[in-house]
């Protein structure tokens, strides 16, 4: 940003908008108000707020200063002189018919880019001035990044933070089993997650101590284990938690052999439980639709070493569940789900030629001579959508694979599996087989399979295969004929993406080899559409993540007022976070914007290998966009050859700069999110 357009900028008035804006969206808090034109101050007098807002009957004010630049300050005098301010406060708030009912006041001094010394920070000690607080903007960072991932959870860890303590008729009463487990008093109970979460704490690294031992929450982790939990499953293992003393009362019922039966309360405090282990688990169950009670087992009154120490010693001790043995166990467990269908498959699979003992199955003994992992070959069959009904090559008809019936589909795929790769074992040498037969080989073989299958449009017979595993064989006997060439390849498609990269060029050469252009049609655009998308979400994670840097308050800061709408309806409807509801065509009027770009953009996509200018920019995203969303007429159509590659052109400039976000175990499930840690 130029010097002069810095100096310029108002960034203490940004900065009570951003901290309005943390109060209002992200906190959920009352009446939230500040601003030049807001005084709070006797009848005929003058006391301007930067920014207040109410929880309940608690009144929190903030006083914001804020700089362009990071920078050490003396802010002694503004310090003295908002004590001043918030001795007026208190004597007039309930002037205010909006605060008229609160009953306390809590004043945070606020920084952004300012550093101040530790001795101007005392004047606002909470052990010495319990009203006043001191904070900087990595509070509003760390709670709006909590709130994208809890929700309004979030807001009860903000409130404990600042000793906010819950009403008297908020308690939580559980049936509780109380014990000793070595020299631990502990409760063994059942919850419902939703009202033990207004109690739980979580000691996150990036919060207020720094001496804290809990990593931050992984947002997909949580929606995944509750899309786990939403389709009907359960986790029959203990949230851990440190119950704080003060804030429980146990009433005895019944004395058992070393045990007491009687009834818990949790009252008093936000911050009475403190996860040791498991948050991932109950905030999952607290955003699930299931009304199952969660199990926790609670240490009664323990320092905060010993949690750090329990912690290290169950994430040391616990070891992750091979993705093969998960697999192997969805087949056991569950025949009948979409997983379940594809284990038996493979399995089936291992007891036939050519894969026969040639699978690794870990219930079936050790990793030697095994040609594949069942992951790999699971994962595979995920990816490759056959066993869908409508899976993406077939138009117009339905799966010739697929049944209602589980015992039929398993038989029908696995079967047309067999002979396809019997028939591709015939037309390949010793070292191409090692590869195709491989953790690598198999997904990409599957990936091919599905537009042969469309093709051919019924159940395949050894002879319908024939033809296309010819072509596949003389297309690696053009390309890797040589163990050398075949090396190269396995380093070169160790991610889906370069998979499904060979995957095509295999699929064009069958394309060419039994001239028909209706062999795989949209396959340029769809996987160049997938990929797309996969840009156009990591465009919005760049400008979540940039703009945030920036102001908290991005959403409504720096977004244009239309989008803004659009996107926020759609969250508040649906759960997503806001910046996955954009569109090319938002990002790039958000990226263009005059203040984001000046700030923000301009040096991140004006380089020497990005693009040259804001004009050239825009034209990627139009060319991008033609593609994303190709129609005539209300129509799908196939997208012009020259689109495609200008479109390729400006994509590459992206991938330099933008990390793409991979979807392709989205299906898979949960894969180790069972898993806590």
């Amino acid at each position: 940003m130029d010097p002069l357009d810095l100096e310029r900028k108002d960034f203490g008035k940004e900065f009570e908008e951003e901290v309005k804006f943390f109060l209002e969206e992200k906190l959920r808090f009352s009446d939230v108000r500040g601003g030049q034109d807001f005084h709070i101050a006797p009848p005929g007098q003058k006391n301007q707020i930067d920014a207040c807002g109410r929880y309940n009957d608690i009144l929190f004010v903030f006083e914001c200063k804020a700089s362009g630049r990071r920078t050490k300050k003396n802010l002694r005098q503004d310090i003295l002189a908002t004590k001043e301010r918030a001795r007026m406060v208190l004597r007039s708030y309930k002037y205010i018919p909006e605060y008229a009912n609160c009953n306390y006041v809590k004043f945070v001094f606020i920084t952004k880019k300012i550093e101040i010394p530790d001795t101007e920070k005392d004047l606002l000690n909470k052990d010495t001035e319990p009203h006043f607080w001191y904070a900087d903007e990595n509070m509003l960072e760390y709670y709006s990044d909590l709130h994208e991932k809890v929700g309004e959870y979030a807001t009860y860890n903000f409130l404990a933070d600042f000793g906010i303590r819950p009403s008297e008729d908020e308690v939580l009463k559980v049936a509780a089993v109380k014990t000793k487990i070595g020299n631990y008093d502990t409760y063994s109970f059942y919850a419902p997650p939703k009202q033990l979460l207004k109690f739980s704490y979580v000691a996150r690294r990036r919060s207020l101590n720094e001496n804290f031992y809990q990593r931050m929450l992984d947002k997909n982790r949580i929606k995944n284990i509750q899309n786990f939990i939403d389709a009907g499953g359960i986790f029959p293992t203990n949230v851990i938690i440190s119950l704080k003393h003060g804030d429980k009362e146990f009433v005895k019922n019944h004395d058992l052999t070393g045990s007491e039966v009687g009834v818990l309360t949790i009252k008093n405090s936000y911050s009475a439980c403190w996860i040791i282990d498991g948050q991932h688990r109950l905030y999952s169950h607290a955003k699930s639709k299931s009304e199952n009670l969660i199990p926790c087992i609670a240490f009664d009154n323990i320092g905060i070493e010993d949690e750090r120490r329990f912690f290290l010693e169950i994430n040391r001790e616990q070891k992750p569940i091979q993705p093969d043995l998960i697999w192997d166990l969805e087949g056991l467990s569950s025949p009948d789900s979409f997983k379940g269908i594809i284990s038996n498959v493979v399995r089936t699979l291992n007891n036939r030629e050519p894969f026969l003992d040639k699978v690794y199955i870990p219930v079936k003994g050790s990793r030697t001579n095994k040609l594949v992992n069942m992951a790999a070959f699971c994962n595979g069959i995920v990816n490759s959508q056959i066993t869908k009904q409508n899976p993406p090559s077939v138009i117009g008809m339905q799966n010739p694979l697929f049944t209602e019936v589980t015992r039929t589909i398993t038989n029908r795929t696995a079967s047309s599996l067999e002979r396809f790769f019997l028939s591709l074992k015939e037309v390949l040498n010793e070292d191409q087989i090692d590869f195709v037969f491989g953790n690598a080989g198999i997904p990409i073989m599957l990936y091919i399979f599905e537009p042969i299958l469309a093709h051919i449009g019924r159940i395949p017979a050894f002879g319908d295969l024939s033809p296309y595993t010819k072509l596949i064989g003389e297309f690696f006997n053009q390309n890797y004929s040589t163990y050398d060439d075949l090396r190269k390849l396995r380093s070169e498609t160790n991610s889906e993406g370069a998979r499904k990269s060979i995957a095509r060029q295999i699929g064009l050469y069958i394309r060419k080899g039994v001239r028909d252009r209706l062999f795989w049609p949209k396959m340029e655009q769809d996987e160049f559409v997938s990929e797309i998308i996969s840009m156009e979400r990591g465009i919005a994670s760049v400008i979540a993540e940039k703009l945030s840097e920036v102001t908290v308050g991005w959403e409504k800061q720096r977004v244009p007022q239309p989008i803004y709408a659009v996107a926020k309806k759609r969250m508040d409807q649906d759960g997503t976070v806001f910046h996955e509801n954009f569109s090319l065509g938002d990002e790039i009027q958000i990226i263009t914007r005059d203040d984001n770009w000046k700030e923000v953009f301009q040096d991140f996509f004006i380089t020497k290998t990005g693009f040259k200018d804001q004009s050239e920019l825009k034209l990627a995203f139009r060319y991008l966009a033609d593609v994303r969303n190709p129609t005539s007429h209300g129509k799908s159509v196939i997208t012009d050859k020259d689109v495609l590659v200008q479109a390729e052109i400006y994509l590459e400039k992206f991938r330099k700069m933008i990390p793409i976000i991979d979807d392709i175990d989205q299906e898979v499930g949960l894969n180790n999110d069972s898993e806590e840690h």
